[in-house]
């Protein structure tokens, strides 16, 4: 998995009449919907999170310092401004309230002065403070209408920051030697208290994360530690613990979807965390392990800015924060102000003096073990280092010419080269477009999306004279180990099927995809573990008839599809990509299901039927190339395979001719003349839905990158637009 950018916030717009480019240097998301606020100069802008449209501006004559989203109320933000003033912002009416000013007019901070802001949902109230003052000011909002009130802690220690609990009335106040007290939010009554003993030194709570349905709750100190504690029980206890880094915890977010830790430490390191489950209650998790680091690619940022149309910037921008969406894999990444004396230092990266510096390194070091070197130049920060994408570029390069692997001392006086040149074209304005980014599956793309079985409108629908639709009971999708039954009338789910006993609590596994047949009523599903093997598990629905067949069993392949208008058959993808291995259910007796059982006899006398005579195959069939996904088709003995990046092409399983030395059927993937789609330079399809028509069979194909409307021998009746299309995968 790697961070990847979804698209790019234009705020290039604001700012213009005063002759000077802003950069955006505060966002929030609302908590339920796809929505999200920036906060760039003395303007507040909303914008759709999905679509990138921007929906409103409001000026409310300041910068902002902090702000968020109002839990109580359902479109309006509640922001602190550098006069100290705090105001509401209600984006449907586009006006603005001040809920609280200052007792000197004169007082002013600047947005990057540590300001605690804390918002609960069950009461309409705002908690702010200072970092290192001793009282916590509460106000109400617009819709509780309060007056201002000083609460005097009952600790006479600095406070560090503030939290309110996302679904308890607590509010969190940490103070300055970590320790961290919940009062009441309605009494202000002491619930209980977090602190370690005092073999474990902490300077103060940096930030604050709750996981979204577990009692737990995540607490960055400002020496570089991490924490977790267990709140669900009358004394709370420390679950986690580990060092980050020896700089501050300046945020921590928790990402839903993936059920992740992201914290960015105060030097714009961002690290990604995993936490382990105690899978045996008997031996209880030592804290230490608690915590662990996820397999992700570290954020490249020149990638970051430069892909969707961005564009890179140079010195490398510092991240300032990281705004996670509540409920979706989507994130705002904030930067540093380029103008600040942040820059100025990263500038001094590409001076004379640094080119210097490395040159002096590289005629010291020569000789030296790679190790050596690599050690001095990483000690000269960017003057001696290329960033990510630079190296790869570099790799690359060398690849495709031919030449021997480079050497660190190559990579090195790349770099020195390198400096030289963005000594004179390096870009210090600021930027004025805000990534938005998520965790990118490259082997799964719909990782967000549930693995579900949709089910749609007809096509002709709406020509119908009796416009009735008839859904389904129940949509079924895939829960962890367990087949889930969502019934469309009540409302609720339940387990339908638990697919498999048990797994080992060492192995990891992701359901890949689902496919069901509802004419055979049965579901095909692929599983991964850990990382590299795929099963595919058959589940046959409990019916009156098929009681027999309502237990799963398991075949080994990456992925499965039915073929033919009566499903008689299905295909299992082998995990090399190329092997492919056709099984026919029983009735298999139309013209295709009797080809296809005769050649089965023909290639091999001795089969046998399995489940309990259900089941004939498997007939071996191979694809000249690798393929990457089949999809089911409703046309006789035909189905559809992809090869990423290359074609989408349907293959006739029964007219293949024989190999000499092989046992199966090979299907060409290259033959000149074959009626195809192709397909752009790394896009990949998704998913693809049939529906008969007055025209004939017609498929939807959704990719990366566009969605396509097809006939049955793959004429492209319609297609979508990249001007529209925004997201991974694109909204459409």
């Amino acid at each position: 998995m790697e961070w990847a950018t979804v698209q790019h916030l234009d705020l290039r717009h604001v700012g213009r009449g005063v002759n000077r480019r802003l950069q955006p240097h505060a966002a929030t998301f609302h908590p339920t919907q796809a929505l999200v606020a920036v906060a760039i100069g003395p303007c507040i802008i909303e914008f759709d999170a999905v679509t990138g449209s921007k929906l409103s501006t409001i000026n409310i004559g300041a910068p902002v310092v902090r702000m968020g989203y109002s839990p109580t109320s359902g479109h309006s933000v509640i922001a602190i401004l550098e006069d100290c003033t705090i105001r509401a912002c209600d984006f449907d009416t586009e006006q603005t309230c001040v809920l609280h000013s200052p007792e000197k007019r004169s007082e002013r901070i600047t947005i990057d002065t540590e300001v605690h802001l804390a918002l609960t949902p069950l009461q309409p109230v705002v908690f702010f403070g200072f970092s290192r003052r001793m009282s916590v000011t509460v106000i109400g909002t617009v819709e509780g209408g309060r007056a201002p009130t000083k609460i005097k802690t009952d600790l006479k220690k600095p406070i560090m920051n503030l939290a309110c609990h996302p679904r308890l009335p607590v509010l969190y106040v940490a103070y300055a030697d970590g320790l961290i007290r919940a009062y009441n939010i309605h009494t202000y009554a002491v619930h209980y208290t977090l602190q370690l003993d005092n073999t474990i030194k902490l300077i103060g709570a940096g930030a604050f994360a709750f996981h979204p349905t577990l009692e737990w709750i995540f607490v960055g100190d400002r020496r570089g530690t991490l924490l977790a504690w267990d709140v669900s029980t009358e004394r709370p206890s420390m679950i986690g613990i580990t060092q980050v880094g020896s700089q501050p915890i300046a945020s921590i977010s928790w990402l839903s979807m993936l059920k992740l830790l992201v914290t960015v430490s105060k030097d714009g390191t961002l690290q990604v965390w995993k936490t382990r489950l105690v899978v045996n209650p008997n031996r209880p998790l030592m804290p230490a392990n608690f915590f662990e680091q996820a397999g992700i690619e570290s954020i490249d940022v020149p990638r970051i800015l430069s892909q969707q149309g961005g564009e890179a910037v140079y010195p490398l921008p510092r991240i300032k924060a990281l705004e996670v969406h509540p409920k979706l894999n989507l994130a705002a990444l904030i930067f540093a102000n380029m103008a600040g004396a942040d820059n100025m230092r990263n500038r001094a990266a590409y001076t004379r003096e640094g080119r210097k510096q490395l040159f002096a390194v590289l005629q010291s070091a020569r000789g030296s073990s790679a190790s050596v070197l690599k050690e001095k130049l990483s000690s000269l920060g960017a003057s001696g280092i290329l960033a990510d994408h630079q190296l790869q570029a570099q790799l690359q390069e060398h690849h495709l010419k031919g030449h021997v692997q480079p050497t660190i001392s190559d990579i090195a006086r790349k770099a020195f080269l390198h400096s030289h040149f963005m000594e004179g074209h390096s870009k210090s304005t600021p930027i004025s477009r805000l990534p938005l980014i998520s965790i990118l599956d490259t082997k799964h793309y719909l990782k967000d999306i549930p693995v579900c079985q949709p089910f749609n409108l007809e096509l002709n629908f709406f020509n119908k004279e009796n416009r009735v639709l008839h859904y389904p009971v129940r949509a079924f999708y895939v829960e962890g180990l367990n087949l889930m039954a969502y019934n469309l009338g009540t409302g609720g789910d339940s387990i339908y099927k638990k697919l498999y006993t048990t797994i080992p609590g060492n192995v990891e596994y992701h359901p890949k995809h689902m496919v069901y047949s509802k004419i055979q009523q049965l579901f095909l599903v692929v599983y991964e573990f850990s990382g590299s093997t795929t099963e595919l598990v058959l589940y046959w629905e409990n019916t009156s008839y098929q009681a027999a067949n309502s237990k799963g069993s398991t075949l080994k392949g990456r992925d499965a599809a039915f073929i033919g208008p009566k499903e008689f058959q299905f295909a299992i993808l082998d995990e090399d990509k190329t092997g492919l291995s056709l099984y026919i259910l029983p009735g298999g007796d139309t013209k295709e299901g009797k080809d296809n059982k005769d050649l089965l006899l023909e290639e091999n006398p001795t089969a046998e039927e399995t489940k309990d005579g259900s089941l004939q195959g498997p007939i071996q069939f191979m694809f000249e190339s690798e393929v990457d996904r089949i999809f089911s088709t409703p046309i006789e003995s035909t189905l559809m395979y992809v090869s990423n990046g290359i074609q989408i092409s349907l293959a006739k399983l029964v007219q293949g001719y024989r190999l000499s030395k092989s046992d199966g059927h090979y299907i060409q993937t290259k033959s000149e003349g074959r009626k195809s789609i192709k397909l752009k330079l790394n896009e990949i399809v998704l998913q693809v839905h049939w529906q008969e028509t007055p025209r004939g069979y017609v498929a939807g194909i959704l990719t990366t990158r566009r969605v396509l409307m097809v006939s049955a021998d793959l004429e492209i009746l319609a297609s979508s637009t990249m001007k529209f299309d925004k997201g991974l995968p694109p909204i459409s």
